[in-house]
């Protein structure tokens, strides 16, 4: 039978739950919608670019995250007992952590090909990345994932060879399980190994970010000075693009904060804490989603389309 935590079962729990399960709506939604447009313009004209093909991976990763997330997340709140150091929450947290390094690094490099395509600084290490970075983001990324999995797999095998680390709080003391097990636990690695990869991808996509910034801001003011109105539609359109990769950062470093908080245990955790942590990881992904769809203008175009055929009469 599910055990639910009475913390969940007040009016605050239910409304945290209630949050988390429209930002799950909203991710697996918005990233599914932008695979399901990329692939089929892929389709169509039998060849792909490079922005597309790191939206579709993108999408790809953080759609299977959320689903993962949200499964873990409810079987956690019905079924404790027999969930923590079972077999499924090994796999869903190996599971999860390829995911999400995977999701966070596709929003990195797609950060700085946006970036070297868009600025227009006079250096040349630039000039150089513009001729250069179609070939090299896919490498990169292909080079941070299989980093990321061959350091992991070390964890991944002790964590089902190990049975010690499924049973040893059953074999402690009550003073001593919750210490001992997390210093043998094999995932304690796993979440290290995730900071470090994290707190790297964060830092080149804040890099990227502040100078694709300080491009625009600069163009912006260069227009203003040239006598061009701030409604000019040039000036207006790096306005655009501004305010919602303003947003994005602002996403970028709670969703980073939280991981922090997550993976060291800073905190005791209980259900409710894990759903709130849950809460702030995921609205990073939902919320890029639905502005990659309003600021891309094909998925901008289909989305549209799709609203005015379903707001139509039949």
């Amino acid at each position: 039978m599910a055990v639910m935590d009475r913390n969940m079962l007040s009016p605050l729990g239910i409304f945290f739950l209630v949050i988390f399960g429209i930002e799950s709506i909203v991710s697996i939604l918005g990233n599914g919608f932008i695979i399901v447009v990329n692939c089929c313009s892929w389709l169509q004209s039998q060849k792909i670019l490079l922005c597309d093909f790191l939206l579709i991976t993108l999408s790809l990763s953080r759609f299977l995250w959320q689903w993962i997330t949200m499964s873990s997340q409810f079987v956690y709140l019905g079924y404790p007992e027999t969930y923590i150091h079972s077999k499924k929450q090994q796999a869903l947290t190996i599971c999860w952590a390829y995911l999400n390094t995977a999701s966070l690094w596709c929003a990195t490099w797609l950060n700085v090909f946006y970036c070297v395509k868009v600025t227009n600084f006079p250096h040349p290490l630039f000039a150089w990345l513009k001729l250069r970075i179609g070939a090299l983001v896919p490498r990169c990324l292909g080079i941070s994932l299989l980093a990321f999995m061959i350091c992991s797999i070390y964890p991944a095998m002790r964590a089902f060879e190990d049975e010690k680390c499924c049973n040893l709080t059953g074999n402690l003391p009550d003073d001593t399980r919750q210490s001992e097990a997390h210093d043998h636990n094999p995932f304690r690695f796993l979440d290290l190994l995730q900071l470090y990869s994290a707190a790297i991808s964060f830092n080149i996509c804040l890099t990227a970010s502040s100078v694709l910034l300080l491009s625009l801001w600069r163009h912006t003011k260069n227009l203003k000075k040239s006598g061009l109105s701030t409604k000019d539609l040039s000036t207006q359109a790096h306005l655009n693009v501004m305010k919602p990769l303003l947003l994005l950062l602002i996403f970028y470093v709670i969703h980073f904060a939280a991981m922090i908080i997550s993976l060291t245990r800073f905190f005791k955790y209980g259900k409710l804490e894990w759903l709130i942590s849950d809460i702030f990881l995921s609205s990073y992904p939902s919320a890029h989603s639905i502005i990659l769809i309003f600021t891309n203008p094909k998925l901008r175009k289909v989305c549209t389309r799709v609203l005015s055929l379903r707001r139509s009469p039949s």
